[in-house]
């Protein structure tokens, strides 16, 4: 199952969907546990014994080489390996089960929400945590044989997701909330079992879109405390690359017409603030646990274009573009050229042969002629 989400925690499932490419895409190097951390070790439910694992840096990349993450896992634990559907496996039952993104929206404007209710988009607007885990969890729980037991936010998780979604450029000004919500769970027989849930919702003016992903962890009963605290100790300690940020920030930086500089200056001083955090707090650093997937900036894209044919229809307008500067206009559909002048007026004419540069009704102004795009 390959995903396109942003989530570092996803990041396992785009790697198991090349799980035989294991050894060239990912390394692993040795790191030790300071005296901090030894309270991480500490199990009551099996007396004196310890579970806590010797902790490898776990490098994740894509198929281009590029690494972008690095975690501290147990030695013993696996990603992708194997037909057996699960991002990671390890001894004593140990396996993380990826379930399916879910994304929804809420228009704000009547008239464009009625648009996507016809064309099948369905409104919902972001729920509480209590509405997220009793509408969308309990049913799919119950289907399984579980029973609830309790809820609550990883505070350490959702700073990491936040700080990730901040990093993103955005298209248009808009609020980031980011939750990440573990769901504790007992199946009949009595085993427990954990679920961390990541919610994302993006707030402009005019509407608002958000998504969760969640995935499950399972081990046996008497090593499930040790492997759920080392699994969020991992998901905590991520190391995250900034490069992949900074690439996808270019293009879509490029995509609306931004200045290049001044959001180059931005991404330069938010990695100078993230390596002087990652200095001070080492291991225990508030690094992301967020992924940029391949494919999820298509997603978002695709997603962007429908919505802006959308508009354009409605309002009746089509998008000019400069040839010499490579400036985009949005302009009344209908004519067969469009010109412009220094001014950022422009003139439309369903005329084929017209230059108003050789109009002497144009008092001399230059006009540059503009092609329209699609």
């Amino acid at each position: 199952m390959c995903t396109k989400y942003p989530f570092i925690l996803l990041v396992f499932v785009a790697l198991s969907c090349n799980s035989n490419e294991k050894d060239s895409n990912s390394q692993t190097t040795e790191m030790k546990i300071d005296k901090n951390d030894q309270q991480y070790a500490k199990d009551g439910t099996n007396n004196s014994k310890s579970f806590w694992e010797k902790l490898v840096m776990v490098e994740l990349k894509d198929p281009n080489g590029m690494i972008i993450v690095i975690m501290p896992l147990p030695s013993s634990w696996k990603i992708g390996q194997g037909n057996s559907g699960h991002s990671i496996t390890g001894p004593n039952g140990i396996a993380v089960t990826d379930f399916s993104p879910r994304n929804f929206m809420d228009n704000y404007d009547e008239a464009l929400r009625q648009v996507y209710v016809q064309s099948g988009q369905q409104m919902r607007a972001v729920p509480s945590m209590a509405q997220l885990v009793k509408e969308d969890f309990v049913p799919w729980a119950q289907k399984e044989g579980m029973q609830l037991v309790k809820f609550y936010e990883i505070p350490e998780v959702s700073k990491i997701d936040k700080w990730y979604s901040d990093q993103l450029l955005k298209s248009m000004p808009s609020r980031s909330d980011v939750t990440a919500i573990g769901i504790d769970w007992k199946k009949n027989d009595g085993t427990p079992y954990f679920m961390i849930v990541h919610l994302n919702a993006s707030t402009t003016n005019s509407m608002q879109n958000w998504y969760y992903m969640a995935s499950g962890l399972e081990a046996n009963a008497d090593y499930f405390e040790a492997a759920k605290k080392q699994y969020l100790f991992a998901l905590a300690n991520t190391r995250y690359n900034l490069q992949p940020i900074m690439d996808y920030n270019k293009q879509e930086a490029q995509r609306v017409g931004q200045s290049w500089a001044a959001f180059n200056q931005r991404v330069v001083q938010n990695q100078a603030n993230f390596e002087a955090s990652q200095r001070a707090f080492v291991n225990k650093s508030d690094a992301i646990n967020n992924a940029i997937m391949s494919g999820w900036k298509e997603k978002n894209a695709s997603s962007d274009r429908n919505q802006e044919r959308t508009i354009d229809g409605i309002y009746e307008q089509t998008n000019v573009q400069n040839s010499e500067t490579g400036q985009t206009y949005k302009v009344t559909a209908g004519a067969n050229q469009y010109w412009m002048n220094n001014n950022g007026e422009y003139i439309s004419t369903k005329l084929n042969d017209y230059n108003p540069n050789l109009d002497d009704n144009m008092n001399e102004v230059k006009w540059q002629q503009l092609k329209e795009v699609r």
